[in-house]
Parts: C-alpha cells; sequence; structure tokens
C-alpha cells in the first residue's frame, strides 16, 4: 500500500473531516452554521522520509490539520459569491376592515408577504396569514397595535421554512450615481453604507451583537481631534 494513503486513514482523515465540521458550524459572515456547501480536498502532499518511507518527515498533528482545514475553508467561502439564509416564520392574525391599511403598511416595510385573508364567518374579522422574515419579527406586535389603534390582534408567529437572501453583501457603490444614492464611508475604506442592503444590515447588527469587529466602526474615527473633556462643577 501507498504510504502516503496509509498515513491519510490513519493520521489525517479524521482531522480532515473536524476541521471541515468547525468551518460549517461558524462561517464567516457572522459566526453562524454554513449550509449548502460542498468542499473538494483535490490533493495532499505528504513529505516522507528515505530510510523509512511509512513515516512523514514531520508528525502530522490533528489540531494542525484542522486549523489549517477551518481557515482555508473560510478564506475560500470569501473569495466566492456568498448569500445569507434567513429563517421565516409564518405569521397568522385577525383584523377589521379598518386595520387592513395599516397591517399592510407594517408588513411591506419588514418584507413581509400576505398568502391569504379569508372573512371569519359569523364575524366582521379578516384572518391574515402571511410570511415575515424572522430578523425583521422584533417588536411587531407593540408596532401592530399602535399603527392600527387596536384593529389587529397580536400575531401568532411559527417558523415556516429557510430561504436564500439574494443580495450581495459585499457589493460597494463605484460609479457617481451609486454613491450618491447609497453614500460611502470615507474613513473605513471600501466598505458599503449598508443603505437598502438588507443583508450587510443584518451581516452588521449581528457580528455587532455578538461583539465581533465590524467594517463600519472604528474605534478611534479622528485620532488628532481627541481631547480631555473637563468636569464643570
Amino acid at each position: 500500500a501507498n504510504p502516503a494513503t496509509a498515513i491519510w486513514q490513519d493520521e489525517m482523515k479524521g482531522s480532515v473531516a473536524a476541521g471541515f465540521q468547525l468551518a460549517m458550524r461558524s462561517g464567516p459572515f457572522c459566526e453562524e452554521p454554513v449550509r449548502g456547501v460542498l468542499v473538494v480536498v483535490e490533493g495532499i502532499e505528504i513529505a516522507l522520509t528515505s530510510s523509512r518511507p511509512h513515516k512523514s518527515v514531520k508528525p502530522v498533528g490533528g489540531g494542525m490539520v484542522v486549523a489549517a482545514l477551518r481557515s482555508g475553508i473560510r478564506c475560500a467561502l470569501l473569495s466566492r459569491p456568498s448569500r445569507l439564509v434567513e429563517g421565516h416564520l409564518r405569521l397568522t392574525l385577525h383584523s377589521s376592515f379598518t386595520g387592513l391599511g395599516p397591517l399592510h403598511a407594517v408588513l411591506s416595510r419588514r418584507r413581509g408577504k400576505v398568502l391569504t385573508d379569508d372573512m371569519v364567518e359569523g364575524t366582521d374579522l379578516i384572518r391574515v396569514t402571511a410570511n415575515l422574515p424572522q430578523a425583521e419579527s422584533f417588536h411587531l406586535a407593540p408596532e401592530l397595535l399602535k399603527e392600527s389603534s387596536g384593529e389587529v390582534t397580536a400575531p401568532d408567529l411559527v417558523f415556516s421554512h429557510w430561504e436564500v437572501l439574494e443580495e450581495d453583501p459585499f457589493w460597494i457603490p463605484t460609479s457617481l450615481e451609486e454613491r450618491e444614492d447609497f453614500g460611502e464611508i470615507l474613513m473605513s475604506g471600501d466598505s458599503s453604507t449598508g443603505i437598502k442592503n438588507n443583508a450587510l444590515k443584518y451581516i452588521r447588527a449581528v457580528r455587532d451583537r455578538k461583539g465581533l469587529l465590524v467594517d463600519s466602526k472604528k474605534i478611534v474615527v479622528a485620532a488628532e481631534k481627541q481631547r480631555t473633556l473637563a468636569r464643570k462643577k
């Protein structure tokens, strides 16, 4: 048998699988699980000793293989077009005729889609079923009650499905018209302002909530303008 194949089977195969699982467990965007990715290892070079061909020149540690493969997969994911996968919730509520207008306005602002709206027999209420991204579901009930003046009941939210958000989080405005429409950040180099880019907005919000580095923020923006403020008694 080939000595390199034996080393792969005995020392490296399990570490490679562990490195793949670690890379899929926390992706480079938000340190969240990655879905629908196939990683192809095209080849591995193992240096063997001349006197003892069944041994490698240097010991292959499991941690070294795991860390190398994990960082390699994360860099490969950033080099290709990537998209966020967001969870969607099934929303069910009841509304009167006067509350339909504010209800549709709130759902449209939160990227919701109305699926069905049927009359409830024997009442003047309408049963509305809609889909709503999970990231847009926070503080939904208070906003609905406020905008409709109590004409809409509190929504019942149940997980529905996963859906790919078809927006490029790394898109940067380059032309003059795009920079006028979407703005630009002069202090952070090549980074988007996130205007009308929900994918980048979600990534920055999750990373900021987890305490990770955010490209649109700097601890020190203008160091030459810093000064100690005196306390006025």
